[in-house]
């Protein structure tokens, strides 16, 4: 194990402290931990917010021993490497994720400092020196997940349907299909003047508001009649659900992150239509799930430990390259009080605009 600087022995995170309390997160002292074999330990500058976070608050549903620091999205200097890292090195700057099922790196400091999380080494990449810390960590889990429900499914020339696309993953995917993989028509929709804006301005040829458009209708007249080659729904909604599962052609893909129809809450499960309606069309219905790689360990074979290094790899290069960017709406201290407020604004649907950055370390952060 390498490392250069003194490292403390615990440092004071943000987190829950019992099982399935939900929020409001507390500050809670905990050792730094020590990277593994393939692991790096990272001195945390900035992270982001994800729903998945307040989840894992509500029902810690990956099982885990509290207490459990959350911020899983990364950016930061690399402090120590363990045995049989080659692709990063001490003092390298990079982005990275959190295992879903591990620690993260949001520290009660209110942006001073002290934040220290492990990630693997496919899923930490160097950071280039024209992005921000605060940009780089608001990239990895949207982006991957993005990454995970387009890459490979989108060609050159497809009709690609993405609601909701002023959402943190949501218009990192407009992005990526219309500029990084050459959708040829990417629609998509909102409900409010902003989040239209911000599909929009994320390369959305069409965008509708899904309150008062018939979008199905809208669908069908601009591909006369023959549905969307590919659907991408990131909303958590049933009704999102059954409504983009209209939109899809015959022999279509259908993609949905998280668990999907009828399990929009992992407490309670209800009959949906959407299997129904895409087996009417012979449409392929595909979960993207990140989790899945964690809580099943045994899916997260050297194919998928490749697939997911070159989705981080390219977050950095699409990034630089002007091609996927992250939409930072909010950036705010790492402190219990504006971590939990930001997290309810995600729970409570109220309109968070691409995604809310967290500074831990000020100093840090403001360094390229």
């Amino acid at each position: 194990m390498k490392q250069t600087q003194t490292i403390p022995e615990t440092f004071l995170g943000v987190g829950y402290t019992r099982d399935q309390a939900g929020l409001p997160l507390e500050a809670v002292r905990v050792p730094v931990p020590q990277p593994a074999a393939d692991e790096v330990l990272i001195r945390i500058a900035a992270s982001s917010l994800n729903p998945l976070e307040y989840k894992l608050a509500d029902l810690n549903f990956m099982g885990r021993t509290p207490p459990v620091v959350l911020g899983l999205d990364l950016a930061g200097i690399v402090v120590t490497v363990g045995h049989g890292v080659s692709g990063v090195a001490v003092g390298d700057a990079v982005a990275a994720m959190a295992d879903l099922n591990g620690d993260g790196g949001w520290a009660a400091t209110g942006g001073s400092g002290g934040g220290y999380a492990v990630a693997r080494q496919f899923l930490t990449v160097r950071k280039p020196p024209s992005l921000s810390f605060r940009d780089a960590a608001a990239l990895p889990m949207c982006f991957l997940s993005a990454f995970a429900g387009l890459y490979g499914a989108v060609q050159a020339g497809d009709t690609v349907y993405i609601p909701g696309g002023g959402g943190g993953v949501a218009h990192l995917a407009v992005q990526m299909a219309a500029r990084a993989l050459q959708a040829r028509l990417v629609i998509s929709s909102g409900s409010r003047p902003q989040s239209i804006a911000l599909a929009r301005q994320s390369g959305a040829h069409y965008v509708f508001d899904y309150q008062r458009d018939d979008i199905a209708a809208e669908i069908a007249e601009l591909t006369s009649g023959r549905g969307v080659d590919l659907v991408f729904d990131a909303t958590y909604s049933e009704r999102s659900f059954v409504e983009t599962s209209k939109t899809v052609r015959q022999g279509g893909r259908w993609s949905v992150l998280g668990v999907g129809p009828g399990k929009t809450t992992r407490l309670a499960e209800t009959h949906s239509p959407v299997d129904a309606i895409l087996a009417e069309r012979n449409a392929k219905h595909v979960n993207i799930n990140l989790l899945r790689y964690f809580s099943e360990p045994a899916t997260l074979d050297s194919e998928a430990r490749g697939f997911l290094q070159h989705g981080m790899d390219l977050a950095m290069e699409w990034a630089t390259q002007g091609l996927v960017v992250p939409h930072v709406s909010q950036t705010i201290d790492s402190t219990v009080e504006e971590i939990n407020a930001g997290l309810q604004s995600l729970k409570a649907s109220s309109g968070v605009l691409g995604k809310i950055a967290v500074i831990v370390d000020r100093d840090l952060a403001a360094e390229k």
